[in-house]
């Protein structure tokens, strides 16, 4: 599986979904998500290994302060961004991955005034965050709409459907070269260099 498919396959589960709430948090042991989520730590444990497996998450050895045996704490190693787009002519998956820093067990000393400061903080950030997304749904509203011109005049424009692909791929992609778009759609170079720059000429004859 690519890196997207991994990571859906872990969202898609509610329980996993909540593990990471959880984790990001703060540090968790098994015992303490079993309480939190209302499940078995057998069934949490689980979920941990897979986690393990996909280096989502990680643990440590922590000293019981209470003179027990040692406990294993949980904690998230990777954050991650996706995004879906899906409208008319458009079809686009994008994953952005970061590496959290390594936590250690140490605690830092809370201050009220500190914390206040950071609340502000985040709330100038969350208001950015809605402007970057109110302008990203512009920018991806207009972008369907070029898609669906593109895709009315390739219609009108190619018989065949495998010339439709390969122009509609061209100009969907508008920084890759004929070149490497026939790599992409595992076609000989000159058939694709051939259409592109057959759609080229009859461009430029029309211009004025």
């Amino acid at each position: 599986m690519d890196e997207l498919d991994v990571l859906l396959s872990v969202i898609e589960n509610p329980t996993r979904r909540r593990i990471l709430e959880a984790l990001v948090r703060e540090p968790h042991y098994p015992l303490q998500l079993s309480k939190e989520l209302g499940l078995s730590q057998q069934g949490i444990m689980k979920h941990l290994r897979m986690l393990e497996e996909l280096d989502l998450v990680r643990s440590f050895l922590e000293d019981s302060d209470q003179g027990g045996p040692s406990r294993r704490r949980y904690f998230p190693t990777t954050g991650f961004t996706m995004v879906v787009d899906i409208g008319p002519g458009l079809f686009n998956t994008e994953v952005v991955t970061r590496p959290f820093e390594e936590q250690g067990t140490e605690k830092e000393e809370g201050d009220g005034r500190r914390l206040l400061d950071l609340r502000k903080d985040l709330g100038e950030i969350d208001h950015e965050l809605v402007r970057l997304k109110e302008w990203r749904a512009e920018l991806i509203a207009e972008k369907e709409r070029i898609l669906e011109e593109a895709g009315r005049a390739v219609e009108t424009s190619f018989m065949d459907y495998r010339s439709r692909k390969i122009v509609y791929e061209y100009i969907l992609h508008p920084q890759i070269s004929a070149k490497d778009l026939a790599r992409g759609l595992g076609l000989r170079d000159d058939t694709v260099e051939k259409l592109i720059g057959k759609l080229e000429e009859e461009s430029d004859e029309k211009r004025p």
